[in-house]
């Protein structure tokens, strides 16, 4: 299988102290979000957590970087959305 992972910072998405807000974007695009230190870890202090495609299997390396760029860039809008609530 195959894995890429990218840490993203999103505060206002994460500010309850849980990614719950993270994984509703990220779930309907193949994206699982975790914690930094891998799966069932928590998310950063600061709000950081890790982003990968939940495919490890019969994916190709052109979609699981198409998935993140998707994926980082829909959590990046609605987190700026969350900085003005």
């Amino acid at each position: 299988g195959m894995r890429a992972s990218v840490h993203i910072k999103i505060p206002n998405l994460t500010k309850d102290g849980t990614d719950k807000r993270a994984k509703e974007v990220a779930k309907p695009l193949g994206l699982s979000v975790r914690g930094t230190g891998g799966e069932h870890t928590p998310i950063g202090a600061d709000g950081t957590v890790d982003i990968s495609p939940s495919n490890r299997l019969f994916i190709r390396e052109k979609d699981i970087i198409a998935k993140l760029y998707k994926g980082i860039e829909l959590l990046m809008e609605k987190e700026n959305a969350a900085a003005s609530e």
